[in-house]
């Protein structure tokens, strides 16, 4: 007689592409007790094919056919109100600030392993799951098999509790290998283009997006050698590291932003080998540890999502602050982005980039 094993109840998060759809269909095949969830996190009109609508709707249609075609129940939860108070109010204030948001690392730990996962488990499921490319083994939290697409980054501020309770169902896999499943399964979004950008957004330029919020504030725009090049219109607007269209160097090169200074509100430019652009010394804020590090554990670190992680030749803790000292200058470091620490293939935490 075969034992009797209790049947796992997993709460997946069907977003209505095709990583989430192939993600609740190997659960279905794994033999779990599977139901989707749609997370409406934002409500926006915009423009689909030639009508007005809201942006989360045709995500949500999509849903609902993967769900149809897997035979499994579908739930629509609806946590716009916590998106726009921990998410958007975020996004909003740290442009304000002057600096570059990431709001979908904020997405990631408030949201979808937040709220979903607390309510997910309060009413009965075993585990969560979700379509993103990581891994996972006990409460570490592991990078995905397919480097390129890995997602871990945007995973840095989650807790040990969701990482011990996430089941990452295409972490092992490579994008071509979830298109020949989703294709090979029959799922209706298997050809469906990958979703760019972020909902509030959409096509809307972000300066438009947020043209009530942040008022304009001329000043210069300086080359790091003094020369005046032209004006900008506020410092809010512009990243470190973007390429700038005031104006070309004697030599011809483009102008990059490399620094913004608020005390007399010029932004400062220089060619794209500025020393001004490099950092071996970076301060990280705010950190959050998934699995904490001893002393003198070997870091990497990665400073942007798809960046080859860069190796930390010593890094120490003063005060409220990580100091990271790395072994290359590091181009464009960002205030307001998150710097993400490795050991090996361990995500290990990460924290706010800081001037």
């Amino acid at each position: 007689m075969n034992e009797y094993r209790e049947q796992k109840k997993v709460f997946v998060g069907l977003s209505g592409g095709v990583d989430s759809a192939v993600s609740a269909y190997l659960l279905v095949q794994a033999g779990y007790d599977v139901v989707g969830v749609f997370m409406k996190n934002f409500s926006q009109e915009v423009m689909v094919n030639g009508q007005l609508t809201e942006c989360w709707v045709p995500e949500w249609h999509d849903a609902l056919r993967v769900a149809a075609h897997l035979k499994i129940p579908l739930q629509r939860w609806d946590f716009e109100t916590e998106y726009r108070t921990e998410v958007y109010e975020y996004f909003k204030n740290e442009y304000a600030s002057g600096r570059t948001p990431n709001p979908d690392v904020l997405c990631n730990s408030h949201i979808k392993f937040g709220v979903f996962f607390r309510r997910a488990i309060a009413e009965g499921a075993d585990y969560i799951a979700t379509g993103h490319y990581a891994q996972t083994d006990g409460g570490h939290l592991l990078r995905s098999a397919d480097d390129d697409k890995d997602q871990t980054y945007f995973l840095n501020q989650i807790s040990r509790a969701a990482v011990e309770k996430t089941l990452f169902p295409i972490g092992h896999l490579t994008k071509t290998q979830v298109r020949e499943i989703a294709r090979e399964a029959g799922l209706p979004v298997a050809e469906k283009k990958d979703s760019t950008g972020i909902c509030f957004v959409g096509k809307l330029p972000i300066k438009e997006l947020l043209a009530d919020f942040i008022k304009p504030k001329p000043g210069r725009v300086v080359t790091t050698a003094g020369e005046v090049v032209g004006e900008h219109d506020g410092l809010s607007w512009y990243t470190i590291g973007q390429r700038h269209g005031f104006g070309l160097i004697g030599s011809g090169a483009p102008l990059f932003v490399v620094k913004k200074n608020f005390d007399t509100n010029e932004l400062i430019v220089g060619d794209g080998n500025d020393s001004a652009l490099f950092s071996t010394e970076i301060s990280v804020a705010a950190m959050h540890w998934i699995n904490e590090p001893t002393p003198g554990t070997q870091l990497r670190a990665r400073f942007r999502h798809r960046q080859p992680l860069q190796e930390v030749d010593s890094w120490e803790v003063r005060g409220d602050q990580m100091i990271l000292k790395m072994k290359a200058p590091q181009r464009a470091i960002t205030p307001g982005q998150f710097a993400v620490l490795y050991a090996d293939y361990e995500c290990l935490g990460g924290g706010v980039l800081i001037d």
